[in-house]
């Protein structure tokens, strides 16, 4: 009798784990009475975490994959957690298109870098 052989989980099924656990986290913090619902702390909870792990992914992963991949999937990892953090860091500044600005500024820039250096 043979024994199934089991591929490893690709980023997909990876970022969909990660997806229903940040979900089942943020129900915990707003169910629980910890942190109370505004849309900025979950939405930037959810981007930050998706993003630092496409470019975790993309850091581990780096031999099986093409520069171009790896630098297309690094840079949409970046634009997520900056996002993410300029949703996070709104309730303490209280300005949202300042944050957002600065995030999509350096992103450009990053971009910018890597398109130039990637060929």
């Amino acid at each position: 009798m043979s024994k199934p052989s089991l591929k490893g989980l690709r980023y997909g099924e990876y970022g969909l784990i990660l997806i229903l656990a940040i979900l089942g986290f943020s129900g915990i913090l707003y169910y629980g009475n910890i942190i109370p619902f505004y849309i900025e702390i979950y939405l930037g909870l959810l981007l930050t975490t998706f993003g630092a792990y496409t470019i975790a992914f993309v850091l581990y992963y780096r031999k099986r994959a093409t520069k171009e991949e790896r630098n297309y999937m690094f840079l949409w990892g970046y634009v997520s957690t900056a996002l993410g953090i300029s949703l996070l860091a709104y309730m303490y500044t209280f300005n949202l298109l300042f944050n957002t600005s600065l995030a999509v500024f350096i992103g450009a820039i990053i971009a910018l870098l890597s398109a130039k250096y990637v060929r």
